[in-house]
Parts: structure tokens; sequence; C-alpha cells
């Protein structure tokens, strides 16, 4: 597989899944089965394809199976979409929060023209503790139509991987110790932190020497993962696409650290400098996250103080200055494309990958969890998740030199995620005619549109 990005510039500025389309109606090699789906999304997808030359001597025939090129019959192949919420604080826009069905539709009708009804295909994520994994497949539309298709003889299954709330899913650690990018932290590591979840049990996973994720078997057992990320600003991270998508395929939050706790001058990166209030603060919540206590009261207290006084820009690792979290998104990939099936990590690369981002619409200002819309009408896709996070970041606007896990990224040594620094963006217009003006995070907005 290349390392080429091609990218759509459909100008399509919404979702409409609210029609009965059945693709065979249209398309000569389409499935016969009638499913709400948005239509103009369905042809700019399959027009990627084209654009990508997936089976290029049969375009326009019957028998045009664009993802046998690298999808085999009998594979296990995974779909791992952004589906981290079931709720968005801002105005409840999910639109601009998790990956939309009629994105997701065509990569399933594709897959399954590949595997046939003999095959098993994984359509799964791990959201946050709070999302009701029920309702957010009910909002995007997977439950209905992943229903259909099962009636219709294929065998998809719709998997919650987080395995507190789905305790018979199988995984397993893969530990990547010595090769993990924390490995620089290994001094601070007892200040390993992230928001909303028992301390303790990821200082467990992450100690001098050790660096450990949790891996569903699904996710090992593939052969062929395809990532359908939906691309926002990130509080902690700088922005999320591609690559931290992956963060959802961890099945337990403990094991991933996302800050440290303390200011820089503490060996910490939750803010810059030395502030009793922030660190009171700091101290309450991490309390309250390893006893998962919920005091009345308190959290209106916290915010209140936030306000009070102005500490709420820079708390939680939340800013340009998190040290952690890039290299967190790093150790995910390593692991993603090098851990076998046993969570042992290989000299080779052990799944294919095929990324296609979902920047219909975009989330922008206070993502990953509260964003506001960005309607880019943009889809961009390939094999390799640190090219394609490079090329999204300058569609949204940003010199990906300052996200810290795409710089980092083309440093790798070992376990590489980009084997070449050179790629060409293919698409229908000037790249440069893309820049979507994304609204940074409050944490991040001094640094990012500083050029």
């Amino acid at each position: 597989m290349n390392n080429d990005v091609y990218i759509r510039n459909t100008k399509i500025y919404n979702y409409d899944n609210s029609t009965m389309f059945n693709p065979s109606e249209k398309y000569p090699e389409g499935l016969d089965i009638k499913i709400k789906s948005d239509k103009k999304i369905y042809d700019e997808i399959r027009n990627l394809f084209i654009d990508m030359e997936f089976d290029k001597k049969n375009i326009g025939k019957k028998s045009w199976n664009p993802f046998k090129d690298f999808i085999k019959s009998g594979d296990n192949v995974v779909i791992k979409p952004n589906l981290v919420s079931d709720n968005n604080p801002i105005d409840n826009n999910t639109d601009c929060l998790i990956t939309n069905f009629s994105v997701i539709r065509p990569i399933i009708d594709y897959t399954l023209k590949v595997i046939g009804k003999s095959g098993t295909l994984i359509v799964g994520d791990a959201p946050v503790q709070e999302c009701i994994f029920e309702k957010v497949i009910k909002i995007n539309g997977l439950e209905d139509a992943i229903n259909t298709y099962n009636q219709m003889g294929y065998n998809i299954k719709l998997v919650d991987l987080r395995k507190h709330q789905n305790p018979d899913l199988e995984c397993k650690i893969v530990a990547i110790n010595n090769d993990s990018s924390l490995c620089e932290l290994d001094n601070y590591c007892k200040k390993y932190a992230i928001t909303n979840y028992d301390l303790r049990k990821m200082h467990d996973h992450h100690h001098k020497g050790v660096h450990e994720y949790l891996l569903p078997n699904y996710i090992l057992n593939a052969n062929v993962i395809i990532n359908v990320p939906k691309p926002k600003t990130h509080r902690k991270a700088g922005i999320t696409a591609c690559m931290k998508n992956f963060i959802g395929a961890n099945s337990l939050k403990e094991f991933i650290p996302h800050h440290r706790n303390g200011s820089i001058h503490e060996n910490g990166d939750e803010f810059p400098e030395k502030n009793l209030l922030k660190k009171v603060q700091s101290n309450i919540k991490n309390y309250m996250y390893t006893r998962n206590i919920i005091v009345r009261g308190l959290n209106k207290s916290l915010l209140f103080m936030e306000k009070k006084f102005n500490l709420d820009k820079y708390l939680e690792g939340s800013w340009y200055g998190n040290d952690t979290i890039w290299r967190t998104i790093l150790d995910i990939n390593k692991v993603i494309l090098y851990a076998d099936k046993d969570g042992k990590l290989e000299d080779s690369q052990q799944r294919i990958i095929f990324n296609l981002a979902d920047m219909i619409i975009g989330g922008e200002k206070e993502g990953p969890l509260c964003p506001s819309p960005k309607k880019s009408g943009i889809l961009v896709a390939g094999f390799n998740q640190l090219n394609m996070d490079k090329t999204i970041c300058q569609i949204m606007g940003f010199n990906p030199k300052k996200i810290k896990y795409i710089l980092e990224g083309y440093n790798l040594k070992k376990y590489k995620i980009s084997f070449s620094k050179k790629y060409k963006n293919i698409c229908n217009e000037k790249l440069e005619n893309l820049n979507q003006k994304f609204i940074p995070t409050e944490g991040w907005a001094d640094y990012l549109l500083d050029k």
C-alpha cells in the first residue's frame, strides 16, 4: 500500500440519512440492500475509491470490487469509527462529535463484497465511560443498519470495546515497555493521570521499565482495520484524527496516560506555572477519580473556583505544553501496527490499516468532547495514518510541526508508523485552497494560531 493521501472536496456540508437508499439502483457493483443513508456522500466516497484506482481494471463493471486490493476472502476485518460519546454539550450536536453513518455505510458495503456472507465484520469502539453505547449507535443509525445487514444473511457484529461495560470482552495486555515513547518520563511516572479514571490502576501498568496497553482480541485478530475518524480539535493533543482515534481501540482507559499532575516546574504538564489553587483543585479531582467518589456540590465548587480565579485555561494537561498524550498516541499506533494475535510486538507490520476521515462536518473549538461544528465538506483517505494526520492538520489550517505526535512520529527509530516522509496529496483541487481555518481549543489558540 502506498503512502499517498487522497482528498475529495465534496462541497457537501450536511448529512442526510433520512432516505432509503439502495446503491444497486445506480452502481453495477452495488449490494442489493435498502438502508437509509446519504446517497450524495456515498457517491463521493465511491469516487474517492476510483481516484485511488482500487481494482482499476474493473471500474464501472459489475465485478468491480475495490477493497479486494487489500482485503482477502476470509480476512478478519474491523471498522473503527469514532463513537466517543452520545452527547455533545454544545447544542447536543453529534454531527461534529462522532463518525456519521453515511461515511461508514459504503465501507461496510465494499467490505462485505469481498468477505461475503461467510466472513465476519466487526464494527466497534471504546468510547468514554459516560457514553451510553446503545444510545450512540442509535443516534448515528448503526444499530438499525447492521440489523438489516444481518437479516440479509451477512455477519456483522457491533461491539462495545470497553471492558468495564462489556465484561465478556476478550482482551490481551500488550507490553511495549522499553520501546515506549513514554520511557523518557519514567522518573516521573507516578504523576501519570487521566480525567475520570482510577490512577492507581494506571500506575500498575505504567511505571519504570513497564508500559502496557489493553487491546481487545477483535483488534489483535484483525487482518485489516478500517479506521474512520472524525477530525476535531483536541484539548490535550491539539488535534484528533486518524492516530488519536486508535485510543478508542484500548479497552480500559486506565491504561492510557493523558497528562502528568503538576506544573512543568514540578515535572508535570497539567499547567505552565506553579499555582497553589490549581494544585489543590487537581489533588481534589484526582482523589475523586481514584476512589470513584461523587461528593454533592463539590463539582460545582470546583467549577466556581475555576471561573472565580480564571483557572480554566490550562488544566488537566489541556494545553499545548502537554508532553504526555503525544507519547501515548505513538505507543497505541505502534501496538496497532506491530502486535501479533498473542499481543507480542513483532518486527514487521501485522495488519493493514486503511483510513477514511469524515470531515464533511468536523469539530472545532473545545474538542474532542464539546466541539462546535465546522462544515468542511472534505473526505480524506490513505493507508498511512501519520501522513493522513499531517494532511488533515494542514486542512484544518495548523502547522503540523506544532502537533507533537506528528512531528515525533516521523522520528521513530523502531516500530515506525511511516517509512517515508515523501508522499503526495492527491486531490481534486490544490491543498492550499482547502484551508478550513479551524478554531483551536482555548489552551492551544495562542500556540497554533501564532505563525
